[in-house]
């Protein structure tokens, strides 16, 4: 998630310049063909009415908006759901430290299996970061798993699915064993069946794409807008029709690339949800709610290209 650009006012340009410098080139060349046949060649053929043009623009300007508007509500739903992940896991180990109890000659085997349990939720938390990126699970993140678990869930289709079935026979197991009582034993399985339904809503945003039609034709009407926009302005303005059809396509380009970069917010891009300071951050949580040591420092605000800053 970028936090901001930088401060510097020559790196923002520069990254600007860099990030858009093909279509700033698109756009000159448009612009200077345009100036070139009217101003030096005297073609008066090429000069374009301005009120198509301008209609053009006004309904791009509503298509562009509209779009805009969906992709941010797909990027803000799945920040949504990731805070829910963060309170859920909250929950879910209050519910495991505080809901189980034992008989002193099986205290220990109880406050293991209170250990396990919360690891192995910390390491669904990660599963769930890799599997939505389309990645496998990095090697130092496997120690949150026995190797037992490992035996059983590497070879899936679905980790993280099958990590809560193995956290669900695991409350079934200590129901078994007299641990927790039967609400109590309702009460995990909710939660465990709550964190499915997040997970649901992750893997549904992840893999509706956005309507084709949508990104195809405000692309077509995009560039059917930008190359007559220089046309339509050299009648009008003269020279200055230069710069002004550049910023004005420069406007609605960015317009239409936000669209996109917002509307993928599992990607692995700067721009997507922090999912992985949100997983550093349920780790510090739940390991500091069962006493252990060693806790990891939050994750670092990154520093990329041309000084802009985001988290992971």
């Amino acid at each position: 998630m970028i936090i901001r650009y930088s401060p510097n006012l020559f790196k923002q340009i520069g990254g600007i310049f860099y990030n858009n410098f093909w279509r700033i080139v698109f756009f000159s060349i448009a612009a200077g063909i345009a100036h070139f046949l009217y101003i030096e060649q005297g073609y008066e053929f090429v000069k374009l009415p301005a009120m198509p043009v301008t209609l053009l623009g006004g309904a791009l300007a509503i298509f562009l908006g509209f779009r805009n508007s969906s992709a941010y509500d797909r990027w803000w739903e799945a920040r949504k759901v990731w805070g829910e992940i963060v309170n859920r896991s909250r929950s879910f180990t209050t519910q495991v430290l505080t809901y189980s109890d034992a008989k002193r000659e099986d205290f220990n085997y109880m406050k293991a299996w209170q250990k396990t349990i919360i690891y192995r939720h910390i390491g669904w938390v990660y599963a769930l970061r890799s599997h939505l990126l389309n990645q496998p699970i990095p090697a130092e993140e496997l120690k949150w798993f026995s190797d037992l678990d490992q035996e059983v869930l590497f070879d899936k289709t679905n980790v993280p699915a099958q990590i809560l079935n193995l956290q669900g026979l695991e409350v079934k197991n200590a129901f078994n064993k007299k641990w927790i009582e039967d609400f109590r034993q309702y009460e995990l399985i909710h939660t465990i069946e709550s964190l499915y339904d997040c997970q649901g809503k992750c893997e549904r945003i992840k893999n509706t794409v956005f309507p084709f039609y949508y990104n195809y034709f405000t692309q077509v009407f995009l560039w059917l807008f930008i190359i007559c926009l220089p046309f339509s302005l050299v009648g009008l303005m003269g020279w200055l029709s230069f710069p002004m059809s550049i910023a004005v396509s420069f406007v609605f380009t960015i317009l239409e690339k936000s669209g996109i970069l917002t509307e993928v917010p599992f990607n692995g891009i700067a721009a997507d949800t922090p999912m992985k300071t949100l997983a550093r951050n349920i780790e510090i949580d739940l390991r500091e709610m069962i006493g252990d040591k060693d806790i990891p420092n939050p994750e670092p605000i990154i520093e990329g290209h041309f000084g802009v800053q985001f988290r992971e």
